[in-house]
């Protein structure tokens, strides 16, 4: 942390402060409650008065100053105020390590179910067994899924080799990540990245309840062969927020980066969100990525889109020269950054089979 004085600053300071005396009970609700209204109206504004001043020339510049440090972490700040009440709502944590099964409510477990139940069903056959081998087959029982009579011998066939299989936990926890309805990667993510940025781990801690069973879910499913991918990714990444300008001092060539949770992107170039939303002003190209398939526990309204998440393994950023041309797509409709994940440590073939975000 710097010891700027700006308003910005100081604000930035006191919520931290208050966010880290925050304890994990029954009364995190009214805590968290009583310090977005204290602080994320006032840091958003802050962050927006000070990214206006950017001249337009220089949107898409990389800086780390100390004032775009000041920016980044109150955009950070607002964002994880902002989406951890509404996690609170589904998931309404009272004590530190709280599984999953304790923290969700019945109606939101119910909503979950009900999108699996209804999104499986349009899942190419070969996707629906794949899904089938890869969780236990008393889930599959007691959450209704619609398996063939193929897909559940696949299922015990897997149990009786003893090849890692999903819980319902597991299961919950994809389905509700992967959703683009309930929108719970918001409040995992940002609560990492604050995490990352200024060493806040409150809300990290909170959304462990969800996180914890999503990364080992991951884990899982890279060691079947139907799950794991390697080849190029694409991510939309947006740029024009108080954060972007000291985003981008960290995705130079030559710089190294490594997120601090799985990150999803689309395995289809025309399908990430640089190339469908436009509000993503910038487009990831990793190359020689790796990760698990995540499409098959999509919403319906998101099942197309190729998503894979990666493990956060380091990405080295390069130069567009550095890229093999036939890698490079000229009708590309955003400014493109370039990057390579670094391989597995353990050999060429490896797969992850461990958790490899921070653990909380």
């Amino acid at each position: 942390m710097n010891t700027r004085s700006t308003r910005l600053a100081v604000l930035n300071k006191e919520c931290i402060a208050a966010l880290n005396k925050v304890e994990i009970n029954d009364t995190l609700w009214d805590k968290m409650c009583a310090i977005e209204d204290k602080f994320r109206t006032d840091i958003h504004l802050e962050v927006e008065s000070e990214y206006q001043r950017i001249p337009d020339d220089l949107l898409f510049s990389p800086d780390d100053s100390p004032a775009a440090v000041d920016r980044a972490i109150g955009h950070q700040l607002a964002c994880g105020l902002s989406e951890t009440p509404r996690f609170l709502l589904s998931y309404p944590v009272t004590t530190p390590g709280m599984t999953l099964e304790a923290a969700i409510t019945p109606v939101h477990k119910i909503n979950l179910v009900d999108s699996l139940n209804e999104s499986f069903p349009k899942l190419l056959v070969s996707d629906q067994n794949a899904m089938a081998s890869a969780i236990r087959p008393d889930v599959l029982i007691k959450l209704g899924l619609p398996v063939s009579r193929g897909g559940m011998k696949l299922s015990i066939a897997n149990q009786s080799a003893g090849k890692p299989q999903l819980t319902e936990d597991h299961l919950l926890a994809l389905v509700d990540y992967c959703s683009s309805q309930s929108g719970m990667f918001n409040p995992i993510n940002e609560s990492m990245r604050l995490w990352q940025l200024c060493g806040v781990d409150r809300l990290a801690l909170i959304t462990s309840c969800l996180y914890a069973p999503f990364n080992e879910a991951l884990g899982i499913l890279a060691q079947h062969d139907a799950f794991f991918y390697r080849g190029p990714l694409y991510k939309g990444v947006i740029i024009h927020n108080g954060a972007g300008t000291f985003r981008l001092s960290r995705m130079q060539p030559g710089m190294m980066y490594q997120s601090p949770h799985w990150t999803s992107a689309s395995q289809f170039e025309t399908k990430n969100y640089a190339a469908i939303k436009p509000d993503r002003q910038l487009q990831l190209t990793i190359l020689n990525a790796q990760g698990v398939r995540a499409h098959m526990f999509n919403d319906k309204t998101s099942i197309d889109q190729g998503e894979v998440i990666m493990p956060p393994y380091p990405l080295h950023f390069i130069k567009e020269s550095q890229v093999n041309p036939a890698l490079l797509n000229p009708d590309r409709q955003r400014h493109t950054i370039y990057c390579t994940m670094q391989p597995v440590p353990s050999g060429a073939n490896a797969r992850p089979t461990e958790p490899f975000a921070i653990r909380v």
